[in-house]
């Protein structure tokens, strides 16, 4: 469907639509936008095979502000087949903007098919509404899925949206969950199964701590590393708790401390969405890099994983030639899977906002550059 077919298709049905809260009939489809709860949110989320903690409510919430924070929910009936959390940013006195989904729309759930003719169909309704309706640009930034990737790809593709900001460093390494111990130690590269080695005979011990205990002593962790390395504080840690108190027990993020001689060395953030597990963050104290802490607690990580049912354990990106692309690498190994990730994808309806969202685009990224010069 070309781009200018898509919103004038559906702009009909918004017809007496008003406020910030409205629904919408279409077709066998209805649509909610900004009127579901908070709570309610993020136990229908819960119930998605690509759910994400960037796309729950409570990180969405606090990550962007309330006067950021949009959503939108297609029902088929009663019941949510697809939703998307979406951030929005407007440049002063024009009234344009930017409409942002990170690791959305969600459309496969748990008990049913993934049905692509509804993640088309959510797609017709985010261009509706916020390109439509609100005259912003809309970005979308699929998460990450070595299965599902291709189909979403393609969607976006069909319905217009135009890769415009490439990642710098696309690479996102996936560890595949669903091999036994032994062939996943054989997946393992040699060096890192050298090191893992090494920290087994150091005595690193690994294991899951509960509830406040667990944040309290990462954030001590991180707060050491990030004094040591004299680097920019930019982990948004101190969200642990609050997401643990809000989120649906089953999407609450977990802490895994390494520990040798009984002291910890090292530490993860782990939180499981649908059908893939994430490292969120990391921690270590200067005394890890000697007992090869890293590995160990890694290593762990992925058995536990695996046997809690997660199809991928998604460790994130890493840039060229650096330590921690090393690292990544061994662990996803040869039975894991480098994914190049998509970058945002922009679809528009008139040429105006296409202008104002580039305007806050490069105002981003001059702000990214000054942090990472700076350090602040």
């Amino acid at each position: 469907m070309a781009r200018l077919d898509l919103v004038t298709t559906i702009l009909p049905g918004l017809s007496g639509v008003a406020g910030a809260a409205a629904d919408r009939q279409v077709l066998r489809f209805r649509v909610n936008i900004d009127a579901v709860p908070d709570t309610q949110w993020d136990e229908s989320l819960a119930g998605f095979s690509d759910c994400s903690l960037e796309q729950s409510a409570a990180y969405s919430r606090r990550r962007w502000g309330s006067g950021h924070d949009s959503h939108l929910v297609l029902r088929d009936g009663e019941r949510p087949v697809a939703m998307a959390r979406v951030a929005t940013f407007q440049a002063p006195v024009v009234g344009r903007g930017i409409a942002f989904v990170k690791f959305g729309p969600v459309w496969r759930s748990r008990t049913g098919d993934a049905d692509v003719a509804v993640y088309r169909r959510m797609l017709a309704e985010l261009g509706a509404e916020y390109c439509g309706r609100r005259g912003m640009l809309l970005t979308i930034q699929p998460r990450p899925n070595p299965t599902i990737q291709p189909i979403e790809e393609a969607a976006l593709g069909d319905h217009g949206f135009v890769l415009r900001r490439p990642m710098a460093s696309p690479d996102r390494f996936f560890v595949d969950l669903g091999l036994s111990a032994e062939e996943q130690r054989g997946s393992l590269g040699q060096k890192w199964r050298y090191n893992l080695k090494k920290a087994e005979s150091a005595g690193v011990t690994v294991d899951l701590v509960e509830g406040g205990t667990g944040f309290e002593a990462f954030a001590r962790m991180h707060r050491e590393m990030v004094a040591r390395k004299n680097a920019a504080e930019s982990d948004p840690v101190g969200l642990l708790p609050w997401l643990h108190d809000r989120l649906p027990p089953e999407l609450r993020p977990a802490v895994v401390i390494a520990r040798h001689d009984g002291e910890p060395v090292a530490g993860a953030i782990v939180g499981t969405f649908g059908d893939t597990a994430y490292y969120l963050y990391g921690a270590s104290r200067e005394g890890a890099l000697k007992v090869n802490a890293g590995f160990a607690l890694h290593w762990w990580i992925v058995g536990w994983l695996s046997a809690g049912g997660a199809r991928w354990y998604d460790l994130g990106g890493a840039p060229e030639s650096s330590m921690l692309r090393q690292f990544k690498s061994g662990l996803t190994g040869r039975r894991g899977q480098v994914l190049p990730q998509l970058g945002e994808r922009d679809f528009w309806a008139r040429a105006d906002q296409r202008i104002v969202a580039d305007m806050l685009f490069r105002l981003r990224e001059s702000a990214q550059a000054l942090r990472r010069k700076t350090g602040l």
